[in-house]
């Protein structure tokens, strides 16, 4: 059985919904309040596990907490839906949160502590997190930015030189440290429309979404900016998905139509962990992007992050009424 294991944030999401974001200065009534477990690390491996089946992928989160109520949420939230947590390091001081302030037309605008999560040094990252039940290696290693930077590379170069598979989601971006040499060593580049801008150094303002050729264009920009041979996957919302991998023509996917938008918090999220999932067991890149695509479709119907993640039985549902 593959295995599949994430290194990235823990984060305990405080959820403030208003018609508008106020002004500098400016104090006005929000119409709700939530909180949610999440992290770019947590959620994508809560959608790992949600979007792939417990008898055929191995889901394993390596992170940090604080010892505090917030950081017992977190890893019950994941050990109850299946996740590995025993890699999850409680540590004395506060958790990791996520201030969101969401708008009812779906925007979001987030303000990040690291908390334990920036507590990491480059020294900490050892072989051990890689290795499935002390015998052979994970076959999947997802790494996001919402840790240091340098333990970042310092774990994709352990994964690199082991022989494990890289799908590496550059967010929040930190454009000096996608070098060629960096890039090189992942096998699964997954980023949205932004990140991309940032790969290619190009302003996306003003672009047309709806002309597919242009946005093949700069995908396929990356393979050549980066010598890049693995395969770049982007996301543009409600426009579509683009994928391209070396050697091969990039290709538009369309878009599942999402019934309503709720919440674009966690749609990114989702769709990594239905294509990390997707690929683990098999799937071909193309299936993979259309079973990413469903469940961020999904997910933009729902509230939160975490929560609004899909099952693999929604997504499947989705996926086989298109075709």
């Amino acid at each position: 059985m593959p295995h599949v294991t994430i290194f990235g944030s823990l984060n305990y999401d405080l959820v403030v919904c208003t018609n508008r974001i106020p002004q500098g200065g400016e104090t006005i009534h929000c119409d709700s309040f939530a909180t949610h477990c999440g992290g770019k690390g947590a959620n994508q491996a809560l959608a790992v596990r949600k979007l792939s089946s417990p008898k055929t992928v191995g889901v394993r989160m390596v992170g940090r907490v604080g010892q505090d109520a917030f950081g017992q949420q977190l890893k019950a939230g994941l050990a109850n839906a299946g996740t590995d947590v025993s890699l999850i390091e409680e540590i004395p001081r506060e958790s990791g949160v996520a201030v969101i302030l969401l708008e009812r037309s779906g925007e979001n605008r987030i303000l990040v502590h690291a908390g334990a999560n920036g507590t990491y040094k480059p020294e900490d990252v050892n072989l051990g997190w890689f290795t499935v039940d002390g015998r052979r290696l994970t076959d999947y290693l997802v790494i996001q930015n919402e840790l240091p930077i340098p333990v970042v590379l310092r774990a994709i170069e352990v994964a690199y030189d082991n022989g494990i598979e890289i799908v590496y989601n550059p967010s929040p971006m930190e454009q000096s440290i996608l070098t060629p040499e960096v890039i090189s060593k992942i096998s699964y580049l997954v980023v949205n429309e932004s990140e991309l801008a940032a790969l290619v150094q190009e302003d996306f303002f003003g672009t047309d979404l709806s002309d597919h050729d242009a946005l093949v264009g700069r995908v396929k920009d990356v393979h050549v900016k980066y010598n890049f041979k693995g395969t770049v996957v982007t996301t543009f919302g409600g426009h579509g998905t683009v994928y391209s991998t070396y050697g091969s023509e990039a290709v538009f996917v369309q878009p599942f139509k999402a019934k309503q938008v709720v919440d674009t918090t966690g749609a990114g999220d989702s769709f990594l962990g239905a294509f990390v999932g997707a690929v683990a067991t098999g799937k071909s890149v193309p299936e993979a992007v259309k079973w990413g695509a469903a469940a961020g479709c999904l997910a933009v119907g729902r509230e939160g992050a975490a929560d609004s993640i899909p099952m693999l039985d929604e997504a499947a549902a989705l996926v086989e009424n298109e075709q």
